[in-house]
């Protein structure tokens, strides 16, 4: 099976914090769970994917093109990454103008921008709000403007750090709505959350890294019978009294 995303014995030392020894794949079309606890490694994992970091030994490949110096930028334009907090990412004056910014570095005709614009907008369901002020939105209107600005550059990734953090359960339900179509187009998925819900229903497969090490890899189904994977994941019953009020109201 072709890899989207293919980590081989990665090594990464940052002060008195290590990454040892990792091996990641992420399949094409495949949605994976990334799984730890807080300090555990899944936020320099991805820094390292993004190129942001450079390993001090082992390869990364997307593609089976291996992440080089010289190749950075343009591996950079198959992977599209949705901060926690989406705000961090959103700066242009307008909605339509934030999404526009990506599309406008690589260099694409006006025509197309706009095409792109339009299009990644009414994926995620903002096309009504395309003239408005970026700081003038709610969290979850933020959160989908973020990723329309991720998909207007046309990825074939998309890695998101906790995408349901904040957004109450119809909300969730919207996320879900929208990433699912994007997977339905062929985009491959690799997501943090510390929530089974979401792993149950939401990923092919779970990932688990713990103290800078990946202590488990493999199909959900299994991952959730795994006692060192229930160990890392969040508080199951805050989601269930979510739900269970979002039905009662």
């Amino acid at each position: 099976m072709t890899c989207a995303i293919d980590m081989n014995h990665v090594f990464f030392r940052y002060a008195e914090f290590r990454m040892e020894d990792i091996n990641l794949q992420l399949h094409v079309g495949e949605q994976k769970a990334l799984v730890g606890l807080n300090g555990s490694g899944k936020t320099t994992l991805f820094k390292l994917l993004l190129g942001l970091l450079k390993p001090d030994s082992g390869d990364i490949f997307v593609f089976d093109r291996k992440v080089t110096n010289d190749n950075l930028w343009e591996m950079r334009q198959n992977v599209g990454f949705l901060f926690q907090n989406p705000e961090d990412q959103l700066f242009a004056p307008t909605v339509w103008e934030d999404v526009a910014f990506g599309p406008r570095n690589l260099g694409l005709s006006e025509e197309e921008v706009a095409e792109r614009v339009e299009w990644a907008l009414d994926r995620v369901d903002m096309s009504k709000y395309i003239n408005r002020p970026v700081n003038q939105m709610s969290h979850g209107q933020t959160k989908r403007v973020a990723l329309a600005g991720l998909i207007a550059m046309r990825p074939n990734i998309l890695i998101l750090d906790e995408p349901f953090t904040g957004l109450d359960f119809k909300m969730v339900t919207t996320m879900i709505d929208i990433i699912q179509k994007l997977r339905q187009d062929g985009i491959s998925i690799i997501f943090t959350t510390h929530n089974r819900f979401f792993i149950e229903n939401w990923s092919d497969s779970v990932v688990v890294i713990n103290n800078g090490r990946i202590v488990y890899d493999g199909p959900t189904k299994e991952a959730m019978n795994q006692k060192e994977v229930i160990a890392n994941i969040g508080d199951w019953n805050q989601l269930k009294n979510q739900i269970s009020s979002y039905q009662q109201a």
